[in-house]
């Protein structure tokens, strides 16, 4: 997998099923608009505890970061978080 850090800006596709694998505290990942972020090392520092993310780890965290997120935070930790996007899967 390559990550963004090392300097080669390289991003991922993952699939759902791939992102599920990531749900534990030493190992979180979620989905959030298409994007496949790696908070294991951020949920320490998350606001709202790292408790929520890891409950959302694996998933797909759309709808709930919506609820309590405006767009300007996905932005302000894409370069640090995002490590790639999610396949979508083909009817």
């Amino acid at each position: 997998i390559l990550l963004k850090e090392g300097g080669t800006g390289a991003m991922k596709t993952f699939t759902v099923e791939e992102v599920s694998k990531h749900n534990k505290e030493d190992d979180c990942w979620i989905i959030v608009s298409g994007g496949v972020y790696d908070v294991t090392k951020f949920a320490k520092y998350h606001p709202g505890g790292k408790k929520i993310l890891l409950k959302e780890g694996g998933k797909d965290s759309t709808k709930k970061f919506n609820m309590f997120h405006n767009k300007r935070v996905l932005k302000k930790y894409d370069k640090k978080l995002k490590i790639g996007t999610v396949l979508k899967a083909k009817l």
